[in-house]
């Protein structure tokens, strides 16, 4: 019985990778590919020094993308197994927390987090917040542990591998000034934050030339404000159903509401029954709000508060849940987040992007008269990474569309072709008053039909009349 339940942890963590990876094959999307495309075609160096500076992220993950995909091949299985391990490592950090901080329910803790529908999507994802709620979480187990070394470079790697999660930063100070640390303790943590000091001196040259072409994006699309996650209700919101319930989303929005605040229920009171033992759990509240305060005040000026960027709170959030919760509620989450996941895994509808699909319908019927454009400068990073045809190209002149130019631009790649095949994807984002369509009017080319994959949207068939 004593080695059953010593083994236990590693049940749940071999159940956790095999939860990770059900459906892991799916189609890269516009965020994957443009990661393994760089990972692919650029050297560390050209990483470092060209392709950072048009990327809003620090460089660690795609260089360990590189490396790792280096070693074993590119194929999407490949490219995600990073993030899968680095989820199934942050089920294990959170079990050594939870021992840490006596929570009795320690086994049910990392059981919720290992069927949780949000941390196994982005522990599928060939992104960067899987491995920095690794890191996070690590940071946290080595503070409390108060193993110095480990603890400074969990945050240097953290701190290299995506810029949100330095809003946990303050954590640390805030957490020992509350408990009444020592000068030594002091001492240590200040000691602790050199190398992530003297690393980020390094660095601010390139992070300076991110955050003004952040900035720029900004100027140029506006409505680009929306999609990176501004500071207001909604992104809260959406911050709250999606810890919850996953990425899933359905048509009728009422029947979606619903259904949140029905399952809403449980996790309220279980956060409400681990503010009652607030001071056992201190560290970890602290986990939990700090960032997502400073994250949303930060976003008011910069739009970047949205939910997946918060990937390394999870953690926290399910260590609170179990810290003070009867085991009929822990059991009452535990099935929300398998109906939630047993959704994402047979509904392809909750899955990525199906640009896999997409390439092959088009790839399968083009013709040697006919070309594949976008409402983009350049065909986007999933098609270029599934294509085997060269005749796609970018049919605006810049992400913000000018009219005359791409009027221009569209009749120049259409000359001599009878047929456009025509993809939607972000359209409304870089093309809204729709340059690329009316040039194929122009040119007497008229839609005959369009055919619709998910997430992509849909692609259009243009012929001459």
């Amino acid at each position: 019985m004593e080695k059953l339940r010593n083994s236990s942890p590693f049940l749940v963590l071999a159940l956790s990778l095999c939860l990770r990876l059900v459906v892991i094959d799916q189609s890269l999307w516009l965020d994957e590919a443009i990661g393994a495309i760089a990972a692919r075609d650029f050297s560390y160096s050209k990483i470092l020094r060209e392709f950072m500076l048009s990327d809003n992220h620090p460089p660690l993950y795609y260089l360990f993308l590189k490396t790792w995909a280096s070693l074993f091949g590119f194929s999407e299985v490949s490219l995600r197994m990073p993030s899968v391990l680095f989820g199934v490592g942050t089920i294990y950090l959170v079990y050594k927390i939870s021992k840490s901080l006596k929570i009795g329910n320690w086994k049910l803790v990392i059981i919720m987090l290992a069927t949780s529908p949000l941390h196994i999507y982005y522990s599928q994802e060939a992104r960067m917040y899987s491995m920095a709620a690794f890191f996070a979480t690590s940071a946290i187990y080595f503070l409390v542990r108060q193993k110095w070394v480990f603890f400074s470079s969990s945050i240097l790697v953290l701190a290299f591998t995506d810029y949100m999660p330095w809003f946990m930063f303050p954590v640390f100070p805030i957490y020992g000034f509350v408990k009444h640390k020592s000068k030594a303790w002091f001492v240590s943590l200040l000691i602790s934050f050199v190398p992530l000091f003297i690393g980020f001196l390094l660095w601010f040259p390139i992070f300076i030339i991110q955050s003004w072409k952040g900035r720029w994006l900004l100027t140029t699309l506006p409505a680009w404000r929306d999609l990176a996650g501004g500071a207001n209700l909604k992104q809260l919101v959406l911050v709250w159903t999606k810890f919850v319930l996953g990425r899933l989303s359905f048509l009728n929005k009422l029947t979606y509401y619903l259904v949140v605040s029905l399952v809403s229920i449980p996790f309220v009171i279980a956060l409400l029954n681990a503010w009652i033992v607030r001071k056992k759990v201190l560290l970890t509240w602290l986990w939990l709000l700090v960032p997502l305060v400073l994250g949303f005040l930060f976003s008011v000026s910069t739009p970047a508060f949205t939910y997946f960027r918060y990937t390394y709170i999870l953690p926290a959030f399910y260590v609170l849940l179990a810290a003070n919760s009867k085991k009929r509620i822990m059991f009452l989450i535990l099935f929300i987040n398998i109906v939630g996941l047993s959704i994402y895994y047979l509904n392809p509808r909750q899955q990525r992007e199906d640009w896999r699909g997409a390439v092959n319908f088009v790839e399968t019927r083009i013709q040697e008269d006919e070309i594949v454009l976008f409402h983009n400068p350049e065909p986007f990073a999933p098609y270029r990474w599934y294509a085997q045809k060269p005749d796609a190209f970018g049919a605006t002149n810049s992400i913000s569309a000018s009219r005359e130019e791409t009027l221009n631009k569209t009749k120049d790649l259409i000359s001599g072709r009878d047929a456009v095949y025509l993809f939607e994807y972000l359209k409304t984002l870089e093309d809204p008053e729709n340059f690329v369509g009316s040039a194929l009017n122009k040119e007497g080319l008229e839609k005959v039909a369009k055919f619709d994959f998910r997430g992509v949207g849909f692609v259009e068939y243009w012929r001459r009349i």
